[in-house]
């Protein structure tokens, strides 16, 4: 591992934030390398590769059908453009031009979330027209009713959003929203890009879910739609319109099969037990340092995966320095650690065992440690903010190159 990044002057990077894009997202299995190893040498014909994905996928998600995009962001596009067109070729050409066609997609407010990119783009890339429903925090029943009843008539889909960047968000329970909309005949999508449990949205309802083949299955980057098949075909046709500046390639199709296979042979019993002596691995280290205004917790999953966390907590005026300041030198350290970091303004962060590899774990708390003790001594910088630590990301990418 380390001659690879010297070799080619990259920062050593430890990962327990969980499947962000921003780092890698995942790290890719080794029997879908394989797979896309045997594909590059070879032409294949792209739709019957698809059509092959679509059975054998499908099969695994007890649904109907599957088509493999270049990601999961871009499948969100192509599946709302395929909400709005349908199978008339006419109007696939015609996107983003939604002129005279049902154009809305209903969600509500609290969706309209940032992955590292607004959900909200996503959508209006198709040519598609927002209808939000419900208050900033919330979303009632009876809101989302009103909204179905108002609009139907020009509602193309609705789409449910099912992540941890929006699951402090009162929302309407998914299968009620699926019930709902079913009720008024509009169709839905469910985004689940970074969730595991694939075949459930498909037991209540869903007609179309959005998968990541990298994050949990750890394809190469792709995503995966699937659902109804009259749905899935439409999706496909965005080929030959806006969909043909996402296109994915033979080796992701092939990929991602293996991938979705791979997954479903998992063996749980030893990943869960892995991830439990790695976390009683941290909660022993901490218990030991007794680190001065430092407390922490083992914390499920949000959205219903698999996976405990633990999150660490940080008083300010116990510790003499910010979580904020914390998370920072850990992501400018060598190595490089970056945590789970999407509710730091609650004074807060995660860290997540699912893609650390072994030993890992220990060098995670030892410079924990070592920065902890710079802090407290204040060689580096204690007291950023939350206006300073949010607003670095920005820069970064501002400065790219400079």
């Amino acid at each position: 591992m380390k001659n690879f990044y010297k070799k080619n002057n990259l920062t050593p990077i430890i990962n327990v934030s969980g499947f962000m894009t921003k780092i890698g997202a995942s790290i890719t299995n080794s029997k879908s390398i394989k797979a896309a190893n045997e594909i590059f040498t070879n032409f294949v014909n792209i739709d019957e590769l698809q059509a092959i994905a679509s059975k054998r996928i499908s099969k695994c998600f007890n649904t109907e059908s599957a088509v493999i995009t270049a990601s999961a962001a871009g499948g969100l596009t192509e599946s709302v453009a395929s909400m709005m067109t349908g199978n008339d070729l006419k109007k696939v050409f015609k996107l983003p031009n939604t002129s005279k066609m049902k154009n809305k997609v209903l969600i509500q407010r609290g969706h309209l979330t940032n992955y590292g990119a607004e959900v909200r783009q996503g959508i209006e890339l198709s040519g598609a027209k927002i209808l939000s429903c419900g208050l900033r925090d919330s979303c009632s029943i009876e809101q989302l009713e009103k909204s179905l009843s108002k609009n139907k008539q020009n509602i193309a889909c609705a789409m449910y959003v099912v992540s941890h960047h929006c699951s402090d968000y009162n929302a309407v329970e998914i299968s009620k929203f699926l019930k709902l909309c079913k009720k008024y005949k509009i169709p839905t999508i469910v985004d689940a890009a970074s969730e595991e449990y694939m075949e459930e949205f498909f037991n209540i309802g869903a007609d179309i879910a959005i998968f990541s083949a990298h994050k949990f299955m750890g394809s190469l980057t792709a995503g995966i739609l699937a659902g109804k098949k009259k749905y899935v075909k439409n999706i496909y046709l965005q080929n030959l319109g806006i969909g043909r500046g996402m296109k994915v390639g033979k080796e992701a199709i092939y990929a991602a099969i293996i991938g979705v296979e791979n997954w479903y042979k998992r063996d749980w019993k030893k990943e869960i037990n892995n991830q439990k002596n790695i976390l009683q691995f941290w909660l022993t280290f901490l218990a030991k340092e007794k680190f001065k205004g430092i407390t922490y917790e083992i914390i499920a999953d949000p959205t219903g995966n698999k996976i405990n966390r633990l999150r660490v907590h940080v008083d300010s005026k116990i510790s003499k320095f910010t979580i904020q300041s914390l998370s920072y030198h850990l992501e400018k350290n060598n190595p490089a650690i970056f945590v789970r970091d999407d509710l730091i303004h609650l004074n807060h962060f995660e860290l997540d065992t699912c893609n650390l590899k072994k030993g890992q774990e220990r060098v995670v708390m030892n410079e924990l440690k070592k920065i902890i003790l710079q802090l407290n001594s204040r060689k580096i910088k204690n007291n950023i903010s939350q206006k300073e630590y949010s607003i670095t990301s920005n820069k970064e990418w501002l400065s790219w190159l400079n």
